[in-house]
């Protein structure tokens, strides 16, 4: 969004999902939506945030919004099927943020597209359509993945970091890459037995102590992550197994071992 163009007051944000952003392209949607406003001579500046998964997140966009003069923004949650869980705690996160990071720009919640669209018409117009013109998937070559995966890699744990709504609202995914980049000088923790195997997950709760991340086998909880305290986990924990018990969010005591006789 960057440009040496005047900045129009007001901005659309299109707030979608990633696996929406590969399949359908927010960024082609915020385009186009950007054009029709210029085609009736309305300045606007059009952008996209992520829900999970990936960045960029809501509030990063919302920043950078303001900082290049935008005084109004309209987020359009953009998922389809709409989420339900969004009309629970998104008013809630953006009055926060707005309160404490945004209070001179005003940021509006607009309903879902979804509530714009008929869904049941187009999906009966796919489904009412000819069928010659839908290939057989019996015409693609079988395959259930790639050659190779169905061997576990050596390893010693793996790593959870939460980029569900919540986290990711919270600036999850720049710690994710954090965790990546503070780990890559590692040799010991990208190869042999005590190899970590990072993954991003949808939500792990509790949603209110995120972001939120996870070291498995040990069953140690760290929350409220900082750029700080991921780089304690990964030179403490996962290096030299010495846990800072301040950074602990929860442990899960040791199974009991089973009786012998």
């Amino acid at each position: 969004m960057t440009s040496s163009h005047p900045v129009p007051a007001r901005a659309i944000v299109l707030y979608g999902r990633a696996s929406f952003d590969h399949g359908q392209n927010l960024k082609a949607l915020a385009a186009s939506l950007a054009d029709l406003h210029a085609a009736r001579g309305v300045p606007v500046t059009v952008g996209i945030a992520h829900a999970d998964l990936s960045g960029p997140a809501l509030p990063a966009v919302l920043a950078e919004l303001e900082r290049a003069g935008t005084t109004e923004a309209l987020v359009i949650p953009s998922m389809v099927p709409a989420d339900p869980s969004l009309s629970a705690w998104l008013p809630g996160a953006l009055s926060h943020w707005a309160g404490t990071q945004g209070a001179g720009m005003t940021v509006r919640l607009a309903p879902p597209v979804e509530s714009a669209l008929d869904l049941p018409a187009a999906l009966d117009r796919i489904a009412s359509g000819p069928a010659e013109r839908l290939a057989d998937v019996r015409e693609t070559d079988p395959s259930l993945g790639k050659p190779g995966w169905s061997a576990i890699p050596e390893h010693g744990r793996q790593v959870f970091v939460c980029v569900g709504a919540r986290c990711l609202h919270r600036g999850a995914d720049a710690l994710y890459q954090r965790l990546r980049e503070a780990m890559k000088g590692h040799r010991a923790l990208n190869a042999g037995p005590r190899r970590v195997m990072c993954a991003r997950t949808s939500c792990l709760y509790p949603c209110n102590r995120g972001p939120l991340l996870v070291v498995q086998p040990d069953a140690v909880w760290y929350g409220d992550l900082t750029p700080e305290r991921i780089d304690r986990i990964v030179h403490g924990h996962l290096l030299t197994d010495h846990l800072s018990t301040g950074d602990v969010l929860h442990r899960n005591p040791p199974p009991e071992e089973p009786a012998v006789g």
